[in-house]
């Protein structure tokens, strides 16, 4: 058994491969599963060759739902969470829905520890909302009750991310479509950062493109970052257990968008598992000024822009 796990780590080295394994193993089981009013654990065991379910109540991770009234000063659109059809799973906890006949997306709070990050992204979002290269808000999800937060609405962009258009079609992007998105996701992250905010997880998987080949940023937060896009002065920081949230910041997210750029011209759907220092190859025709990006990847915060 030890053996044969260790041949799927191996083989599954993207994170998209390993969630689609995990849902086709107990895609059969969901509908014997007892799930619990609060939050159910799932823990997937192989156990002599069959696929063991283990179901217990997470206590620790209940959510207490923030009211309305956090809210209300924004004046946004309030939708029963009961208005909205189901329509497919895309990520965490990221659903696509329908609203009316339109398909949206619902973001849900991810876990008990997180209800101030979703409360950072909404008021981002809403003073964003003149902004042509952010992802639409369009209203805040609540429960049936009217009274507390359940999630957020935002536009649903028909081409997915970055990430996926990459891993899907390496060499078929043309320059002029990749240069156009690269001058869109800059317009995108200076308008974040105009606004007083930062995008915290600027990554190739958190820019969208929609269904007219525009680039949108999604998901601002201070969360952090996947292993692999974390700055180089943030490395101390993680390795002695800190909360690398508190040093999120202007230069860290410069810091991603020239690794994010550096994926757009080498059309790289995982920048992160990359060594270092990410290099563009000189005989590569791409503007001078492109290549330029590579500034942001600095060492140094202070060379960085």
């Amino acid at each position: 058994r030890r053996q044969r796990q260790m041949c799927i780590r191996d083989r599954l080295q993207y994170h998209r491969e390993k969630n689609a394994h995990i849902y086709e193993s107990i895609r059969e089981s969901i509908d014997e599963i007892q799930f619990y009013d609060t939050v159910t654990n799932l823990k997937l065991e192989t156990r002599d060759g069959r696929l063991h379910v283990h179901v217990t109540e997470d206590v620790n991770e209940v959510i207490i739902f923030p009211p309305i009234s956090s809210v209300e000063y924004l004046n946004p659109l309030f939708i029963p969470e009961s208005e909205l059809d189901f329509d497919s799973h895309l990520s965490g906890f990221v659903y696509r829905v329908k609203y009316h006949g339109k398909d949206y997306v619902k973001k849900e709070i991810t876990g008990p520890d997180t209800v101030e990050e979703f409360l950072y992204e909404i008021n981002a979002l809403h003073a964003l909302l003149d902004s042509t290269n952010v992802i639409n808000f369009r209203a805040i999800v609540v429960d049936d009750s009217g009274t507390l937060v359940k999630g957020l609405l935002i536009d649903y962009a028909e081409q997915g991310a970055l990430a996926d258009l990459f891993y899907d079609f390496k060499g078929e992007l043309s320059w002029k479509r990749r240069e156009r998105w690269a001058k869109q996701i800059i317009k995108g992250l200076g308008d974040i950062h105009e606004a007083g905010f930062v995008q915290g997880d600027f990554t190739v998987s958190n820019v969208v493109v929609d269904e007219h080949d525009n680039a949108k940023i999604i998901d601002i937060n201070r969360r952090g970052c996947p292993i692999g896009w974390e700055p180089p002065e943030f490395a101390k920081k993680l390795e002695s257990k800190q909360r690398i949230s508190m040093y999120i910041g202007v230069k860290s997210d410069l810091y991603q968008l020239g690794m994010t750029l550096w994926g757009l011209a080498m059309e790289e759907d995982e920048p992160g598992r990359q060594p270092r220092p990410l290099l563009i190859p000189e005989d590569m025709k791409i503007p001078a000024y492109f290549r330029s990006c590579l500034l942001y990847t600095s060492p140094s915060p202070r060379d960085r822009g």
